[in-house]
């Protein structure tokens, strides 16, 4: 679970993508953080290795709740693969104590 404060915008979320055959290449691929209504570009750190960060905003963070998410790969050849496959990952945005 990834849990966030209400309107934070700090680093994101950084996360390995892997399959079955290990970490995913995403050399000229495009990546795309999935959360409630949001899509958000996330940013390769490291294409041979599956690396990315997930940089929010506070549009992204103004709504407090559980929130289904997942990262869309989106391949140079138009292949698309959705990670996790076999779940979602649950962002929990919490009410600040003071707003």
């Amino acid at each position: 679970m990834i849990h966030l404060k209400q309107n934070d915008t700090g680093i994101g979320v950084k996360a390995t993508l892997s399959n079955e055959n290990g970490n995913v290449n995403l050399d000229g691929a495009t990546v795309l953080f999935c959360m409630g209504k949001h899509k958000i570009t996330a940013r390769i750190e490291d294409a041979a290795n599956g690396l990315v960060l997930v940089p929010f905003t506070n549009v992204h963070t103004s709504e407090t709740g559980f929130f289904k998410a997942e990262f869309e790969v989106i391949f140079s050849d138009e292949r698309i693969e959705t990670f996790p496959n076999n779940d979602y990952l649950t962002v929990n945005i919490m009410k600040k104590v003071i707003t």
